[in-house]
């Protein structure tokens, strides 16, 4: 358990700091670390699930520790969706010369993939007045992020687990929303 343990967390940060890194230069060691990514397995791994166990208290005399086990499985590419969304809301790297797409007291409040659609349930500390060029990055930042990820060819959003008719008072995002689509709603404008 110690190792899935270990290489999950050595899986999950490996993502957020190449996602930190903010580089659009590819160097040596960064293409090594993905060729790393793309190669590692977790254990049980089968179908894009991640199949764990965590272990719990199952004592029933106090004079003597016991522990029992629940399956966890889980959704590879939504661990990995909800890892990237976090990332974006923390924001670029201290060295880089990025902004942050989403204020800073956003917060992630779920995250699914269904159908080909990331679904990015937020807070609503969300949901600030933007200008266009602003609310047009943060579009284009989360989706171009989220299609990245093999099951993702659109996102939706909602606050607060609500449909939204708009992240930033400028452009319609009811419906979800792809790489293709975000010419379509700024063209619209």
């Amino acid at each position: 358990m110690k190792n899935i343990f270990k290489k999950t967390l050595f899986l999950t940060m490996t993502i957020i700091s190449l996602t930190l890194m903010g580089c659009n230069k590819a160097d040596k060691v960064s293409i090594n670390n993905k060729d790393k990514i793309k190669n590692m397995k977790l254990l049980n791994e089968e179908n894009n699930l991640l199949d764990l166990e965590l272990y719990f208290d199952d004592s029933t005399d106090e004079s003597k520790a016991k522990i029992g086990m629940e399956e966890l499985v889980m959704d590879k590419e939504e661990v990995v969706g909800e890892t990237l969304v976090n990332s974006l809301i923390a924001g670029p790297s201290l060295n880089s010369k990025l902004k942050p797409i989403l204020p800073k007291d956003t917060k992630l409040l779920s995250f699914s993939i269904k159908d080909d659609i990331a679904v990015v349930n937020l807070n609503s500390q969300a949901l600030i007045k933007m200008s266009v060029t602003k609310e047009e990055a943060c579009i284009k930042g989360i989706v171009n992020t989220l299609c990245q990820l093999p099951k993702v060819n659109k996102v939706k959003f909602l606050i607060e687990n609500k449909d939204i008719e708009t992240i930033g008072g400028n452009y319609n995002t009811m419906e979800p929303i792809g790489k293709d689509d975000i010419l379509k709603i700024i063209d619209s404008k």
